[in-house]
């Protein structure tokens, strides 16, 4: 197990619910949790019983938390990582895996990783073509796996924090804080699905960061039985606070089938996926079910085809969309939307993932 100082030992604790009482005993503070348990850290690091000491620490803080002892330690000496971890049958319990497991389990865990970074470097998209960028090769290359504790039937990610600038948080942080409200919003729609059966539901959630590649890397934890649930959770870093808490979401047991399906159908998406420079003609928002559409009159490229003139609805991402939509329907000033077709109430709709005016356009001439 890895030195760690008294300084590590102390944010740890600091930023873990125990309070430190005042004073010292004979060279050391006392932490409290809820009143139920007591830790005494030592005043320095070169105590000779200091390993032991570290140990009972970290003992009675895997009791606390009813995690491994070698987990903590790494959140401990790595204030400035975030974790993510995952629960799945392709991660027993026992400390071996077999082969294909393996590669499956971190396989995945770097194409859920890289799907949420790419959308959270460059915007959402269904699926992500070609390679990654730059940044994004750079974050995988400085993830770490572990500790493997045989105790335990958890695959643990981390991510050094590093890379930010200019008040923005680091790549890292963006990449998993959207990868856990996509996993918040995936879990969702599959609840909604188990009760209306449609699976457009998941279209809207591309705009959220979905996309094919974070469906299908997600499925493949549930393992080959289709009936197995998993769970992944996230932990921030200490050294750099969040603005979201730190969760862990439940996948039921099928959930893994439904999401190969739902990465099959963005593929397919994808495919179908469209573009309209125009003017808008109508606007929608009942303030319920049907929000933030507008009528657009222009030019529609459908995938790789030439333009053509047509109507087409568009949805747009949200309110702050909606309310630039309002001013160029007033102003007359043309807009663009790109994002995928769908089919409702049987027309097709154009699910905006990107919407802007446009300063001077020739396609809508009045």
């Amino acid at each position: 197990m890895r030195s760690l100082s008294v300084a590590d030992v102390s944010s740890y604790l600091a930023a873990t619910g125990w309070v430190r009482r005042p004073g010292t005993w004979r060279g050391a503070a006392s932490w409290v949790h809820d009143g139920d348990h007591e830790i005494l850290v030592p005043g320095t690091d070169h105590l000779a019983d200091g390993p032991r000491r570290l140990r009972e620490i970290l003992s009675l803080l895997a009791l606390v938390e009813g995690r491994a002892p070698e987990d903590i330690a790494s959140d401990i000496g790595s204030p400035m990582a975030d974790v993510q971890w995952y629960r799945a049958p392709i991660v027993p319990a026992g400390g071996e895996l077999g082969l294909v497991d393996a590669v499956t389990a971190v396989t995945s865990a770097h194409a859920a990783l890289s799907a949420a970074a790419r959308a959270a470097l460059s915007g959402p998209r269904p699926v992500f073509d070609g390679p990654a960028p730059k940044p994004v090769r750079d974050l995988l290359a400085r993830v770490r796996i572990g500790p493997i504790v045989p105790s335990t039937d958890l695959l643990t990610v981390r991510l050094p924090l590093d890379g930010g600038g200019l008040g923005d948080p680091p790549l890292a942080r963006r990449a998993l804080t959207l990868l856990q409200r996509a996993a918040l919003l995936l879990r969702q729609a599959t609840a909604e699905v188990r009760g209306t059966g449609d699976i457009g539901v998941f279209d809207d959630l591309v705009q959220d960061g979905v996309s094919a590649d974070l469906c299908l890397a997600l499925a493949r934890f549930a393992g080959a039985d289709p009936g197995a649930g998993f769970e992944v959770g996230f932990r921030w870093a200490r050294g750099l606070p969040a603005e979201v808490p730190a969760r862990s979401v439940v996948f039921e047991p099928g959930t893994g089938t439904l999401l190969r399906r739902v990465g099959h159908r963005l593929r397919r998406l994808h495919r179908e996926s469209a573009a309209v420079t125009g003017l808008i003609g109508a606007l929608v928002d009942d303030g319920g079910e049907d929000r933030f559409r507008v009528h657009v009159r222009g030019q529609v490229t459908t995938g790789d085809g030439e333009p053509r003139r047509a109507v087409i609805w568009v949805r747009l991402p949200g309110e702050a969309d909606y309310d630039m939509a309002v001013r160029a329907h007033r102003d007359r000033i043309p807009v663009r939307a790109a994002g995928t077709l769908r089919e409702v109430n049987g027309r097709r709709e154009l699910m905006a993932t990107g919407f802007t005016t446009v300063a001077d356009d020739r396609s809508e001439e009045s």
